[in-house]
């Protein structure tokens, strides 16, 4: 298994623990509407951001937990095990650099604590982009057994060009 495999499987698996915190938390939803109401991820949270905060997640704040809870579960599902990888990891992309602009995107630190400038939202972010990039992250996966039974969809969920049994490639 190549690093590059490792890498997806890491990045799943911190989606899978942070759906895993919010699925075993029964009260998490109503949390999460508390914590907006007060303020919490709004005030922060740059102005352009902030409106739509407002205006479509406060109201349905205990619906977005739950989509946030099985968004969450997806993803990690998806990236475990390698099934639709492409669109999983532009999903850990966005919902990464969402969470980094509800915490108030980047700031420099006073000297007297760590930067903020590369939290760990921006950090899965990246890895993912490399991960969408990287025809070795697709190679133990279920997306490859995929592209074994429909050639057709190698580019789309390997990056890669599809060849037939001849050595030819096909006209993915």
């Amino acid at each position: 298994m190549n690093g590059m495999v490792w890498v997806r499987i890491l990045i799943g698996a911190v989606w899978l623990n942070g759906a895993m915190e919010k699925l075993l938390s029964p009260s998490f939803p109503r949390q999460f509407a508390v914590s907006l109401g007060a303020g919490g991820y709004v005030q922060q949270a740059p102005s352009w951001f902030q409106d739509f905060m407002r205006t479509t997640v406060v109201p349905n704040a205990e619906l977005v937990a739950q989509l946030v809870r099985f968004g969450e579960l997806t993803l990690g599902l998806a990236l475990v095990l390698g099934l639709l990888t492409n669109p999983a990891a532009v999903g850990s992309i966005l919902f990464s650099l969402m969470i980094f602009a509800s915490e108030g995107g980047p700031r420099l630190g006073t000297g007297l604590g760590p930067p903020e400038f590369l939290d760990i939202n921006l950090l899965v972010a990246s890895i993912s982009l490399v991960i969408l990039l990287s025809p070795a992250a697709k190679t133990l996966s279920l997306d490859a057994t995929l592209v074994h039974r429909s050639p057709r969809l190698a580019p789309l969920l390997t990056n890669r060009r599809s060849r037939t049994r001849g050595g030819r490639r096909s006209r993915a």
